[in-house]
């Protein structure tokens, strides 16, 4: 926190204390609102908070109380009055309405509801009825549309007038007779173009929309790729039904990401901040996936115990297990993180899975090839070092046992970069998130198959007499 800042938070709670109105609202303009709120969030007492809102103005507060966290912002509803809430809810957009509202108490959404304008209580039940994380569901209703054959001169006027309870001004949309969606005017256009020309001479043709039910990952990919600030949406009759905002999509950016590194760690993604989530909050989070792979991993312990005979005629083999499950695991973690970013970032799509697992599979090779040869030099040399790995075994079954172990690390690469490829194409094709097949999941299942891959190897030597039964 910078020193102005600092400053200002030692001014807001003096405000707060002394119920220093003026104060108050000079804070209110000068302080970004997203700081204030993070003064507010300090503050334990809800009838304290609730004097900004009668002394500041509703335009500013009601932006000031959708940055406050979800605790505070829950028991501000339980001290506010009727006459406070509906103007807390008229100087809101929709939108961040909605947002409050789907982590309340029934009792408090009910309460709101029914203090809500008729049409604005429609616009609200309709986006907290629609499927979570969908472009429907991060949708405003505040919007600015034009029927295509309004005047430039008539829309600029329109919109000084009524640009402010809108969402954003940099795009308009425009609509025909039966409310489809015909184009969309940027800000620039407007000013630009003759008055007395139509919306519909100088729209733009070649526009995007997304539909309701698309999800809201793939929203943010299409702001990405063609860089605009506002996206409409529209139903299955192409009728338009909302509007998405750059802003809206950096808020789902962030929560996408979030989500992704924690699948990727084996956490389930938390629904609150790090600091604001209890410990046994977290462990709830966390055990599931270790047991999930306490479960897989006893597979290993299986195989172990097949082999166990087999260990004690060469017990050398026994040294080589963690390189070769280490190195498995490693191998697969680099490809996975690689597949499910580029999934995320839609450098291809699940068509292209024969092109890029057949990359991924000369990659191992390649990969393989270098690893395993150097890993055979190593090996020979620990072998040749006194005393460092006890074992009866003779020259020849010494380079035998390294060829043994470098090839089972080669497989063990191939192996794992193969279904770290995969692993994440099978989630997208079963609709679910590719940062599903984290890391920790991949590495256990090819732990598996590398001590499957290296005891069968082993024993296609044992059998033809390489090594004393």
């Amino acid at each position: 926190m910078t020193k102005w800042l600092k400053k200002k938070e030692g001014e807001f709670f003096d405000a707060l204390e002394k119920r220093d109105v003026k104060h108050m609202r000079e804070l209110f303009n000068k302080v970004p609102t997203v700081d204030l709120a993070e003064f507010a969030d300090q503050v334990d007492d809800p009838v304290k908070l609730a004097f900004i809102f009668k002394t500041v103005k509703s335009e500013l507060t009601a932006d000031f109380f959708t940055e406050l966290d979800d605790d505070t912002q829950e028991a501000l509803l339980h001290v506010f009055s009727d006459a406070e809430l509906v103007e807390l809810i008229n100087k809101s957009y929709t939108d961040d309405i909605v947002d409050v509202l789907e982590d309340m108490p029934a009792n408090l959404v009910s309460r709101a509801l029914s203090l809500c304008p008729k049409d604005r209580r429609e616009s609200v039940n309709k986006l907290l009825n629609y499927k979570e994380d969908t472009a429907a569901s991060i949708m405003t209703t505040e919007y600015l549309t034009f029927h295509s054959d309004v005047k430039v001169g008539d829309a600029i006027k329109a919109i000084r007038e009524a640009g402010r309870k809108a969402e954003t001004v940099y795009t308009i949309f425009l609509r025909d007779d039966k409310r489809n969606l015909v184009g969309t005017c940027d800000l620039d256009d407007l000013i630009f173009a003759k008055p007395e020309q139509t919306l519909y001479e100088i729209r733009n043709q070649e526009f995007l929309y997304t539909k309701v039910d698309t999800d809201q990952e793939e929203v943010a990919a299409k702001f990405k790729k063609y860089d605009i600030n506002a996206l409409a949406v529209v139903n299955n009759d192409l009728k338009m039904v909302g509007v998405i905002t750059v802003d809206d999509i950096m808020d789902v950016m962030e929560k996408e990401t979030s989500e992704d590194i924690a699948l990727q760690s084996g956490v389930v993604p938390l629904k609150d901040e790090y600091v604001e989530t209890k410990p046994w909050r977290m462990a709830l989070k966390c055990a599931p996936w270790l047991i999930v792979l306490i479960i897989i991993g006893v597979f290993s312990e299986l195989v172990l115990s097949q082999f166990q005979e087999k260990l004690a005629i060469v017990p050398a083999l026994i040294f080589f297990i963690p390189v070769l499950m280490d190195t498995g695991g490693n191998a697969g973690g680099q490809t996975c993180g690689l597949i499910i970013r580029a999934l995320a970032l839609r450098e291809f799509e699940v068509k292209d899975f024969p092109k890029v697992v057949w990359k991924e599979i000369k990659t191992a090779a390649i990969t393989g090839l270098i690893v395993a040869s150097f890993a055979f030099c190593v090996f020979m040399i620990e072998f040749s070092i006194p005393g460092l790995i006890h074992t009866d075994l003779v020259i020849s079954q010494k380079i035998l046992v390294s060829a043994i172990v470098s090839l089972a690390l080669f497989s063990a690469i191939v192996l794992s970069k193969f279904v770290a490829c995969a692993l994440p194409f099978l989630a997208v094709r079963l609709k679910k998130d590719p940062a599903l097949t984290s890391q920790p999941f991949v590495t256990t299942i090819v732990d598996v198959c590398s001590l499957l891959i290296y005891f069968g190897i082993f024993m296609i030597f044992y059998t033809t007499g390489f090594f004393p039964a």
